[in-house]
């Protein structure tokens, strides 16, 4: 960590040994399943990240924040970190990255609009700038030390999310090894090894999962690094895979009379199903995978966890956790 003079709230999770944070968010109006969660199990979450504003080219920005997590939070102790994205229709916009970072005025007006929005008790902002081109690398650098320098002079984070990778070449609009020097906290989103629009396998199997923390823990000080833990399955079929909660896997092998399987090479369960003519796969994570993924906090040494997301994990879960960290 930088020497700051942190807010209150930041120092009482900067000096815990580790993190587990939670993504927070809302699937569709009323969707309460986050706030729930924080309210359920809150004495064993130290920050979460409300997925709250989407930047548009100009540099400013849609969405708002969930007071009610942020009241709730706040009492319970919870470090809240404001989330900031470019996701759009279903995808990952760059787009409106691209504008604004390749204009020095615009990524100031940025830092201002990001200011200007958060709530007296944050404890920083989390940013989810996701399909960074490799020419905006370098910009991308001077815009976070720019943040950084704004933040840690009001005593906040700056905390960000990465792509999992396991060479430069994956994801080059990242340098890790500037991003990891700048950045409070990085979450390696360990997470959609295989995503809903392409064919199906693990959600996040252990041998990639290794392979992107070796390729991260060489270039990010460990102490900053957050691993990416899913709580969610997919189904895939024809066109574009559903995503699953976890909590709601149990349901869905009751109704279809699944078999389930493991795959000992990916430490992931999984199982096929036919509905109307059509073949269904789903690999997700359960009780057992998710324990495992948890060790690998300590084999690595690292900072704790990043949960996508609050609202999706099964009562289960919440046990592993609390006997691993």
């Amino acid at each position: 960590m930088a020497i700051v003079n942190w807010r209150a709230n930041v120092k009482n999770l900067v000096v815990k040994p580790y993190w587990v944070l939670g993504y927070t968010t809302q699937d569709f109006p009323g969707d309460n399943s986050s706030l729930n969660t924080i309210q359920q199990h809150g004495s064993l979450i130290d920050a979460y990240a409300d997925f709250a504003y989407r930047i548009f080219p100009n540099a400013t920005f849609t969405g708002q924040i969930n007071t009610q997590i942020l009241q709730e939070a706040t009492y319970l102790n919870i470090a809240p970190l404001i989330l900031f994205h470019n996701f759009y229709a279903s995808r990952f916009d760059p787009h409106p990255l691209i504008v604004m970072l390749s204009s020095p005025f615009l990524q100031q007006l940025c830092i201002n609009n990001i200011l200007k929005v958060l709530p007296a008790n944050a404890a920083g902002i989390y940013l989810d700038f996701e399909a960074i081109p490799a020419h905006l690398s370098i910009p991308y650098i001077n815009f976070l030390e720019s943040l950084s320098v704004r933040l840690h002079a009001e005593g906040l984070l700056l905390a960000i999310a990465v792509p999992a990778k396991i060479d430069h070449w994956q994801g080059p609009g990242y340098d890790f090894q500037r991003i990891g020097n700048l950045c409070d906290s990085v979450t390696v989103m360990t997470y959609d090894e295989h995503f809903a629009g392409g064919p199906p396998g693990p959600i996040a199997s252990i041998p990639w999962m290794t392979q992107c923390l070796n390729y991260a823990t060489r270039l990010i000080p460990r102490e900053k690094i957050l691993i990416g833990i899913p709580v969610y399955g997919y189904d895939w079929s024809y066109g574009q895979a559903k995503m699953i909660p976890m909590k709601e896997i149990s349901a869905l092998v009751a109704k279809t009379k699944a078999n389930v399987l493991w795959s000992d090479s990916a430490a992931e369960p999984y199982f096929f199903y036919w509905q109307q003519g059509v073949k269904h796969t789903v690999w997700f994570e359960n009780d057992t995978s998710i324990k495992i993924r948890l060790g690998l906090v300590k084999k690595y040494n690292v900072r704790g966890i990043a949960i996508w997301r609050l609202g999706y994990e099964s009562k289960g879960f919440w046990q592993s956790v609390g006997a691993e960290l």
